[in-house]
Order: structure tokens, then sequence, then C-alpha cells
């Protein structure tokens, strides 16, 4: 490993920043209105329906989370193909969060490998969070 740094971009910090708070208050907005539907379902509506409603709620929150693992996965897999083809982690361009160490020939290529069966794993979650959702939708 090389004494080189990439040091940190303070726009991207701030972005990162503003993007994680943001998700945040969606999650738990989205929390706070689930219960109060839920709240608001409970006395007005007949148990099954109630259930099929829900599974209908859980079902499109999973194809969320899909769509979502299979974005994380692309990127996963498009990094570990930059990293294999640079043979540096952050690759030549990158913009980080934070100081990191710049990774050269077997350190990177091991970054680019676990890249690599990290988007393997991601797709198999999102493949796996689509069948529950269509399973939910359909069942």
């Amino acid at each position: 490993m090389s004494d080189d740094i990439l040091r940190a971009d303070a726009r991207t910090q701030k972005r990162t920043g503003i993007a994680l708070g943001v998700a945040t208050l969606a999650c738990v907005g989205g929390l706070i209105a689930f219960q109060q539907w839920i709240n608001a379902q409970v006395g007005d509506v007949h148990t099954e329906v109630l259930i099929v409603r829900t599974r209908s709620l859980i079902g499109l929150a999973m194809t969320g989370a899909a769509l979502c693992f299979a974005l994380l996965a692309w990127q996963a897999a498009r990094s570990g193909r930059l990293v294999s083809q640079h043979g540096q982690w952050p690759v030549p361009g990158a913009r980080v969060v934070r100081d990191t160490p710049i990774r050269r020939g077997a350190a990177a290529m091991r970054i680019g490998r676990l890249l690599q069966v990290a988007a393997v794993v991601l797709l198999l979650l999102a493949l796996g969070a689509g069948v529950l959702s269509w399973r939910l939708f359909v069942v």
C-alpha cells in the first residue's frame, strides 16, 4: 500500500450528508404514515381486507427494496470493474467523503474482487426481494 491519500471533497461530504438526512426523514415519515394508516384501518375494515391491503403495501415496499438492491449491485459491479481496469482504489477521478488511502496493485485488486462478490450477493438479494414482492401481490 502506498502513502498517497485522496483528500475528502467538501462538496461531496455536504451532498452526502444532505442525502442521508433526507433519506432518514423520509423513512421516519413513512413509518409514521404507515402506523397512522394501520390505526385508522383497524376499526373500519374487516381483518381479511386489512391483511390484503397490508400485504399489498409490504409487496410495494419489497419492490422498492428489490430496485435498491439492483441499483447497488450495478454500482458495486461497475466499481469492481473500474478497479480491475485501473488497478487502483479509489479509481482515478473519484470523489470521497473522507480522506482515503490510495491502494494499488494486489490490495486494489482484492477490493475489486470484493466489490464484484458484493454485486453478486446484492443481485441475489434483489432477485429474492422481487420474488417475495411478486408472491405478496399474486398469492
